[in-house]
């Protein structure tokens, strides 16, 4: 890691201007969350593996900022070399580069790999000691990754109208209706997801999500798919030739920006794009009548995601003419279509000696129980793999929030400790995201008092009733009240939306107290997580997670005619009644808890043998209120 810092730094001083700084952000092309081994560079420099963070290093330093789920994983990773950097408790990155780097300094970014919105942020915050953002001539980390994986030619997938619930001329003509609504002729589309999604296509670039590195601009007549021409077989090209789109090397998209921007990026459409073009709002001519003429319009917009687009591709348009508004395939991506959608000592509080030797003999740890986690979700119907790596965590492992086991240094489950599995898979017909907490030994009070808390917000939010317009960030005080009354807490979001064969974590809509969960109101057919937690360092930790659809909530009244929502559970997976302090619980929340195992045992009985209905059915028994 020293070597790693040392070359950077030689190559900051020889860059031209010399750089005082260099960000290393976790973020691909694309800005995604989840990113393919080539594209894991802040990991690479800094050793640190989580999914979130951001790297800074000067001639003299080198910092670390995450967020709260990172907090033990980054410290036990970092090296001396490094300092940790607490999102929400330290000084934001903007601030400690704009407080300690000298007047005039040169910060140096690929910008590429940052969004609109964090370049704008940075430059607003660098504006008062006259320090500039610098696009370097070229990635720096990847000239000191001797080792760098290749890029890979994975095929690209075209997914079925059957799983995909609409068509892309559909959605293709709800975009540009769109367009023409926000006074745009085109849109550069950057995340990975939304790509996949418009062009209901698919692909394997980045584990656990099945999407193509891949890029994507629509214009009033025209439709661009910029991916390597490699992954694209005799049947994708057919497909994506018979929906009018025109394929593009993936490294043209930098240089078709530049076209766009000077109205010149104008091929001929297809036959079949013509007969399937439609556009509404009045600014549009030709709707879709075959003839081959240019569609005419009176603005001139271009709609950049300012959160998705990298600021390299922003910077190419001339700002004036340029639409910066969240995409609008993030809310209709979100928005579902309706139609598709025991073990030894898991009862008892036994005392666990014996238990311990029996399972000596068995060794199950936390990799083994997760690896035959998967091998029963491989067993069923369009399995094509899991949505993110499994957290199988025992004891004090369980407060680390995103652990992911390793073979070598794995711990055995231990009936003392509390054993936290959070594990989903991909399927064609949706994505999966569940987390169970449960204990095969006699739990301590406390243990049972914290489950009890995180169940009661479970349980609140899952049973929460609101008016239409409420965000997610007015939500999420539900979970966290009954742990707040016992002055505990945990440091993540409390919910967030969930693709359909696409992104386990999807947006635009989330549950948090992060201010970003005010953006976007819930809205009915919305998939959306209900997972608080508690998590104690050194000892244990605790969350409970179902996912929730959005659906129209039934009132006695309707105050301001406003429409009321409620959720409906679409997961079925009982709660470990042992964990249960009931004396900690009220009526109403033991009359959910029987409810819901009650239709736990309706949904999962088909499925299951004489040996698995006996197990449910002990763990569904009723509390008696």
């Amino acid at each position: 890691m020293t070597d790693t810092l040392a070359a950077l730094r030689s190559l900051m001083s020889a860059h031209s201007p010399p750089l005082h700084a260099l960000i290393v952000p976790s973020e691909d092309y694309h800005q995604s969350e989840y990113v393919s081994a080539r594209d894991k560079r802040r990991a690479f420099v800094s050793g640190f593996t989580g999914s979130s963070g951001l790297a800074l290093i000067t001639m003299n330093e080198a910092l670390l900022w995450t967020d709260g789920r990172y907090f033990l994983q980054a410290a036990q990773q970092l090296s001396d070399q490094w300092k940790l950097m607490r999102m929400g408790e330290d000084p934001a990155i903007d601030i400690w580069m704009a407080d300690n780097l000298p007047t005039d300094a040169a910060i140096g970014v690929d910008t590429w790999c940052v969004s609109v919105d964090t370049a704008q942020k940075w430059e607003r915050a660098f504006a008062k000691k006259q320090q500039k953002l610098v696009q370097t001539t070229r990635n720096l980390v990847d000239e000191v990754w001797n080792n760098r994986p290749p890029a890979q030619a994975n095929p690209v997938i075209v997914h079925p109208l059957q799983f995909a619930g609409q068509s892309v001329a559909d959605k293709l003509r709800t975009l540009r209706a769109k367009l023409v609504q926000e006074k745009g002729r085109a849109m550069i589309i950057t995340a990975l997801d939304e790509v996949s999604w418009l062009y209901n296509v698919r692909g394997s670039d980045v584990s656990y999500c099945p999407v193509a590195h891949a890029f994507a601009i629509v214009t009033l007549d025209s439709a661009f798919f910029y991916v390597d021409r490699r992954k694209m077989s005799t049947e994708a090209n057919s497909y994506i030739e018979e929906n009018g789109i025109i394929v593009r090397d993936y490294g043209d998209v930098s240089s078709d920006v530049v076209l766009l921007a000077s109205n010149q990026l104008t091929p001929s459409p297809t036959k079949e794009f013509l007969r399937n073009l439609e556009i509404d709002g009045g600014n549009a001519a030709n709707k879709g009548n075959g003839a081959s003429h240019a569609v005419e319009f009176v603005n001139d917009l271009i709609w950049v995601d300012p959160g998705a687009c990298c600021f390299a591709l922003y910077s190419k348009v001339s700002a004036d003419k340029v639409l910066l508004q969240q995409s609008p395939l993030a809310l209709a991506k979100a928005l579902k279509m309706q139609e598709i959608y025991g073990a030894c000592g898991y009862f008892q509080e036994a005392e666990c000696t014996k238990q311990k030797k029996q399972l000596g003999t068995k060794r199950l740890t936390e990799v083994s129980v997760s690896d035959k986690l998967e091998e029963f979700r491989a067993s069923k119907e369009h399995f094509r793999g899991l949505s993110f790596p499994t957290t199988s965590s025992v004891g004090s492992n369980a407060a680390i929030i995103h652990y992911k086991p390793e073979t070598e240094t794995c711990a055995e489950l231990d009936p003392d400790c509390i054993y936290l599995f959070d594990s989903g898979a991909q399927y064609l017909d949706g994505t999966t995201d569940i987390t169970r907490t449960v204990h095969f030994g006699k739990p301590t009070p406390h243990e049972k008092s914290c489950y009890t808390a995180v169940l009661k917000g479970h349980i609140s939010l899952g049973n929460a009733m609101f008016p239409n317009g409420t965000n997610g960030h007015a939500l999420d005080i539900l979970a966290r009240i009954p742990l707040w009354k016992d002055g505990l807490d945990y440091r993540h979001g409390t919910g967030h939306g969930i693709g359909s064969y696409l992104n386990v974590h999807e947006g635009p809509h989330q549950i948090s107290f992060r201010p970003s969960a005010k953006n976007v109101p819930l809205q009915v057919s919305m998939a959306v997580t209900d997972e608080p937690g508690y998590y104690e360092d050194g000892n244990f930790g605790i969350r409970i997670e179902n996912v929730l659809i959005v659906k129209k909530g039934n009132t006695k009244f309707n105050f301001g005619d406003k429409g009321y929502l409620s959720f409906e559970h679409i997961t079925w997976a009982p709660y470990q009644r042992k964990l249960i302090d009931v004396s900690i619980l009220v009526p109403e929340e033991i009359e959910c808890l029987n409810e819901y195992h009650a239709k736990c045992r309706e949904i999962l009985a088909p499925y299951m043998n004489t040996s698995e209905m006996e197990w449910l059915m002990k763990a569904t028994e009723p509390i008696a209120v």
